[in-house]
């Protein structure tokens, strides 16, 4: 399945280290051979802790171990729905996992859709992901910096997974902030807005936006806003796709 095992035991007890203390469930994502699932019941035993991994093979060996203790799910995360998974409205839920590289971009979207329902999340993911992520550059970690306070804690040498993976991992942290942001905006409505602003990196903001808004509004709005009309994506931070996103809505409306 594109899984590299941990099998670091000092580099698992570092991730749970850190991630504790937290209020509120435990969801762990893809444990695999279980080395981050029994630190996680090591360091916090009283937690409600719940495992999703999709290898049948491992499910059920992980039910053997650990179904005393925790619950475990036969799923793929993606497909997951969390407000489903745990009913509770004010229940807020932890996430952790050492993430296989392949889905570590739909596995951030996915985050972000259940942005509401999740407190803390830590990932272990590829080094070079990491990096593009806590600088943000695009649209998906432009809007999960609004959502979530982000921070890397460290990297990871091939050496620490079976199989050995060619690349360097890194691990990440991140808090969702407490005074929500989305006030005032749909928050997968300016997602797809940042998404056509990043379409085509080659092309200017304005072309980008031409085939879904009104391009001659958003003139408007970057005379006001005193941006460059020749402007790219990139070259723009969170608080200008904001200014811009909550002008062109309120120009609609009039």
């Amino acid at each position: 399945m594109g899984q590299h095992f941990l099998v670091n035991r000092s580099i698992a007890e570092k991730m749970t280290q850190t991630f504790f203390p937290v209020k509120g469930p435990v969801l762990e994502i893809g444990p695999g051979q279980g080395i981050l699932t029994r630190h996680l019941l090591d360091c916090c035993p009283d937690s409600q802790i719940t495992a999703v991994e999709l290898d049948n093979t491992l499910f059920c060996e992980l039910k053997n171990r650990f179904s005393r203790r925790i619950d475990i799910f036969n799923r793929n995360i993606l497909h997951v729905d969390l407000y489903e998974l745990f009913p509770g409205e004010d229940e807020a839920v932890n996430v952790i996992g050492n993430v296989p590289y392949y889905i570590s971009k739909e596995l951030m979207d996915w985050v972000i859709t259940h942005h509401k329902k999740i407190k803390k999340g830590m990932f272990m993911m590829q080094k070079e992901f990491v990096n593009k992520f806590i600088t943000p550059a695009n649209a998906q970690a432009i809007l999960f910096v609004w959502l979530f306070q982000v921070k890397k804690l460290f990297d990871v040498q091939p050496g620490s997974f079976l199989p050995r993976p060619r690349v360097k991992s890194s691990v990440i942290l991140f808090n969702r902030i407490i005074s929500p942001p989305e006030k005032d905006i749909e928050v997968m409505d300016f997602y797809r807005f940042l998404r056509q602003c990043f379409r085509n990196r080659r092309k200017t903001l304005l072309n980008n936006l031409y085939s879904s808004y009104d391009t001659k509004i958003l003139s408007g709005i970057f005379e006001k806003l005193c941006i460059n009309p020749k402007v790219r994506a990139e070259q723009l931070t969170l608080k200008d796709f904001l200014e811009i996103y909550r002008n062109y809505n309120f120009a609609m409306k009039k």
